[in-house]
């Protein structure tokens, strides 16, 4: 019964006090969180408010991605492959096999974000650093997804040299 009252009480301040963001302790930078023999391609780190500013806005904080998200994510990616192919002059072959790191986080209107880099090939440090290439094609392609309201706002596949 108390954790019934706590929890009532706790929608009711948010709902009362929406944009008022709860403390969030936020691991060590560059923290892997979410593993599993399934996600030997994907890396998960910890939202930074510096190294993800270009992202994020600043206010942000920290979502922890569940494994059923994951997978909403990776159905998202592949339909927005699928149209990306059907009119663009170079294709994305096979997205599901393409390393992917994973930044997510709870915006000021309290919706899940995440940013997903997706790469055909990655340097030795790829699960602790997020990669940054410039050119590659369409070996590498950006995507950031909204997760509450199940939309794209973003797509981007890198230059050619």
């Amino acid at each position: 019964m108390k954790n019934i009252l706590i929890a009532g009480f706790l929608t009711l301040v948010e709902t009362v006090y929406p944009n008022q963001s709860r403390p969030v302790k936020i691991p060590p930078r560059f923290e892997n969180y979410l593993t599993s023999k399934d996600n030997a391609r994907r890396a998960f780190f910890k939202f930074d408010k510096n190294r993800d500013s270009y992202l994020f806005n600043k206010t942000s904080c920290q979502y922890d991605l569940s494994n059923d998200d994951v997978l909403r994510i990776e159905k998202l990616i592949s339909k927005r492959v699928t149209a990306y192919n059907k009119t663009a002059n170079s294709t994305i072959k096979q997205p599901e096999k393409y390393y992917k790191q994973f930044v997510a986080i709870i915006n000021t209107k309290r919706e899940k974000e995440v940013w997903v880099n997706c790469c055909c090939s990655v340097q030795n440090t790829w699960k602790t650093k997020i990669q940054f290439v410039e050119d590659g094609g369409t070996c590498y392609f950006q995507i950031k997804i909204n997760l509450t309201k199940n939309r794209i706002n973003s797509f981007m596949t890198n230059g050619l040299a």
